[in-house]
C-alpha cells in the first residue's frame, strides 16, 4: 500500500470509489449521490486543498481530503472530509495511514492549528479510528441527517496538532 496526494488524472478513479461508497454504503455519509451530480475530486490539488489516495498495486482503494479555511479569522483550521476505505482493503490499517499522512502535511502549513471533521454518531468504527488518531468530539448535532427515514445524530470531532499523536 502506498499514500500519495490525488492528481487531476486520478479523477476517475475517485469517481469510481466515490460512487461506491455512496451507493453501497450511504449509511456512513452525510452526503447522497443525488447531492453530488458531477462526482469528482473536491480539493484544487494544493498544499492547503487536496485529496490523499491510498492504493494497493494500482488500484485506488481509500482516500481522504483536506481542506484549510481561507478565511483570515479562521485559517488556523482544517476540514477533513470524504474520507472512504473500501471494504476490499477495510482492517488493513488505511484508514490510520490517510489519517497520520494528513495530520504530518498539515503540520508542514504555518499558522494550521486544527483539524475538525463531522461522522454520524451511528458509525462508531470511524469514530474510533478518529478518537485513536487524537480526535475529540465537541459537538453533537441531534437527527442531522435522515437516511431512508432514520434520523441519525452527527458528532463534529476536533484535533489540535499540538496534542494529535505523531
Amino acid at each position: 500500500m502506498h499514500i500519495r496526494p490525488l492528481q487531476a488524472s486520478d479523477n476517475a478513479a475517485y469517481i469510481t470509489l466515490w460512487i461506491n461508497a455512496l451507493t453501497e454504503h450511504e449509511k456512513y455519509f452525510r452526503v447522497a449521490l443525488e447531492d453530488d451530480a458531477r462526482p469528482q475530486i473536491p480539493t484544487q490539488f494544493s498544499a492547503e486543498s487536496f485529496t490523499l489516495g491510498a492504493f494497493v498495486g494500482d488500484n485506488l482503494v481509500g482516500t481522504l481530503s483536506f481542506v484549510r479555511e481561507t478565511r483570515f479569522k479562521t485559517k488556523h483550521k482544517a476540514l477533513l472530509m470524504r474520507m472512504y476505505v473500501h471494504p476490499s482493503a477495510a482492517g488493513q490499517g488505511i484508514g490510520k495511514a490517510l489519517i497520520q499522512e494528513t495530520i504530518g502535511l498539515a503540520r508542514n502549513l504555518i499558522g494550521l492549528r486544527q483539524l475538525y471533521l463531522t461522522v454520524l454518531a451511528s458509525n462508531q468504527r470511524a469514530i474510533r479510528l478518529y478518537t485513536s488518531s487524537g480526535f475529540s468530539p465537541f459537538a453533537q448535532e441531534p437527527e442531522s441527517v435522515n437516511i431512508q427515514g432514520q434520523y441519525i445524530d452527527e458528532l463534529q470531532m476536533v484535533c489540535f496538532l499540538s496534542k494529535c499523536p505523531p
